[in-house]
């Protein structure tokens, strides 16, 4: 057997011919073999990957990769941010199309939530690809017109391998590549902080998720690579599923806080799992991360961030969340109207393009309990709002406040009017001596009366005076946190929070559902003065 030595020497100054032979491999070798061979490969022809000493966990990913690859195992790497588990995936990739002379996988493909995402894997590898030609010659099926490219979301080798990117965000039925189903699946951050406050992305996502897993070629199989960041969420979903592997890999372990001389939160002792990070990186981390727990622990469980009460949380999920009794198209209910009742509806707004979503809650009050909502992330707003006014009328034409803020707020607004529904809340807008000066329609939602209308949800919620019967509200109050109190945008993404805007809108209603025949006299006043009313 060849010393480690001579093999280097090989991989790093050997001919074409000689480093083939000690990179290529066959599923009858060891999964031990196969490792060693990546480590040659990567570590010699991608060397600006290697800056570093590996992390100890990185070959426990990719031995999970293997196995993936095999088919032995569905493998899921939770791992904490600056992980470098992407470029681990991508070298993978690279090495097995490169070097499997069976090429046992011929149709690999790369779903991710946001397809440039998925793209941007595909074209490193493309071009990680074209970087070793002069040992592996020309791989493409292009007429030999080979060069680098900037955006490839696809490529065939002439080996008939195929791989391709894709999102979750679009129907994955029908993926034939001629008579291949996708036979290797990867997942490449199918969930993030925006995903997970609203649940029906997360729902759209699960859905398209496991329509590329039923999708697949017979005896294929999957990776997903995440971060883990909600533990009621997709990757919490996968997660459970009986037949995926599943490891978790935070930042660091013995972890200690504690506050500093100044009485700011702070590490007072950490060992980082890869010694690329100082415990000054891990201090700066925690003190800079709005999600330590989540983004480097990988155990969202402990967040101490948390806006809501988790442990109520968890106990109404346990004990009060239940199935619909019924629905009618996208409104779920739990209950039929009763005249001795107090009710009142609040919905929030979107344009209906597949993004955030129309979501409305309808209460009881006299129980606390939600009744009805709505979510649709594909129905425009003024169709909403006629779907909204029918769900009132079902229960007694209760008050209704919609958010009226933006382009679909104003949408909105005009279609309610048109539709004379006889509860619509009014704001009243008054001077300095407490004169009513107008009566403004809808709820505006400004720094005001979003802390306002988030403090008075939380401040009943804990107090047990809030029973929600929908569980998809509860989670996305469990992902709320302090910061989205104060500020509701992550970089240029908005976290949403649809349907628990729509429940906190509707349960601010609680003060104007016993008063709602004087809502219903003032525009009954308005009535034939369509135009003065929109003014």
């Amino acid at each position: 057997m060849e010393s480690k030595e001579y093999l280097k020497q090989i991989a790093t100054s050997g001919t074409p011919a000689e480093k083939l032979a000690l990179f290529s491999f066959t599923l009858e070798d060891s999964n031990a073999v196969i490792l060693k061979k990546f480590k040659y490969f990567s570590r010699t022809c991608y060397t600006r990957y290697f800056t570093d000493v590996s992390a100890p966990y990185h070959d426990d990913i990719v031995l999970d990769y293997i196995d993936s690859y095999r088919g032995d195992a569905n493998v899921l790497e939770a791992a904490h941010r600056d992980a470098a588990k992407t470029a681990l995936v991508k070298l993978f990739i690279t090495f097995v199309i490169l070097n499997d002379t069976s090429h046992y996988r011929k149709y690999i493909k790369v779903l991710s939530k946001e397809l440039s995402n998925a793209v941007q894997i595909v074209t490193d590898v493309y071009n990680m690809m074209i970087e070793v030609i002069p040992i592996y010659g020309d791989l493409f099926v292009d007429d030999g017109k080979i060069k680098r490219e900037e955006r490839q979301g696809s490529f065939t080798t002439r080996y008939q391998v195929k791989v391709k990117s894709g999102t979750i965000g679009q129907d994955q039925r029908g993926n034939l590549q001629d008579a291949y189903r996708p036979d290797w699946q990867i997942f490449e951050d199918i969930e993030d902080s925006t995903s997970v406050t609203s649940q029906v992305k997360t729902e759209a996502i699960k859905k398209r998720a496991q329509e590329a897993i039923d999708g697949r070629a017979r005896g294929s199989s999957y990776i997903v690579n995440c971060n883990y960041i909600s533990e009621d969420a997709n990757i919490q979903w996968l997660m459970d599923k009986k037949s995926v592997r599943v490891r978790i890999m935070p930042i660091a372990e013995k972890v200690s806080y504690g506050r500093d001389a100044e009485g700011v939160e702070c590490l007072t002792e950490a060992t980082a799992l890869w010694s690329r990070f100082s415990f000054e990186d891990l201090q700066e981390r925690y003190q800079d991360s709005l999600d330590w727990y989540g983004e480097f622990m990988c155990d969202p469980s402990r967040s101490l961030n948390k806006f809501y009460d988790t442990e109520l949380i968890n106990f109404q999920l346990q004990n009060v969340a239940r199935p619909p009794t019924h629905k009618a198209g996208n409104i779920w209910y739990w209950s039929t109207y009763q005249s001795d009742q107090w009710y009142g509806l609040g919905s929030d707004h979107s344009m209906g393009i597949g993004k955030d979503a129309n979501t409305a809650t309808l209460f009881n009050f006299k129980t606390g309990e939600v009744v009805a909502t709505h979510a649709d992330n594909m129905l425009a707003p003024d169709l909403a709002a006629h779907e909204y006014a029918r769900l009132g009328s079902e229960f007694g034409n209760c008050i209704w406040a919609w958010e009226s803020n933006n382009e679909c707020g104003g949408t909105v607004t005009t279609t309610v009017k048109d539709l004379h529904y006889p509860a619509m809340y009014q704001k009243e807008i008054k001077d300095n001596v407490g004169n009513v000066l107008t009566k403004k329609l809808g709820w505006e939602t400004n720094s005001k009366t979003r802390t306002t209308m988030l403090m008075d949800f939380r401040r009943d919620f804990n107090n047990g005076l809030i029973k929600i019967l929908d569980e998809r509200i509860l989670k996305e109050m469990k992902a709320f946190s302090n910061n989205d109190l104060v500020d509701n945008t992550v970089g240029l993404a908005t976290r949403h929070f649809d349907l628990m805007v729509s429940c906190c809108i509707s349960w601010q209603m609680k003060d104007q559902a016993a008063h709602s025949s004087k809502v219903t006299d003032f525009y009954s006043n308005m009535r034939g003065k369509k135009g003065g009313a929109r003014g």
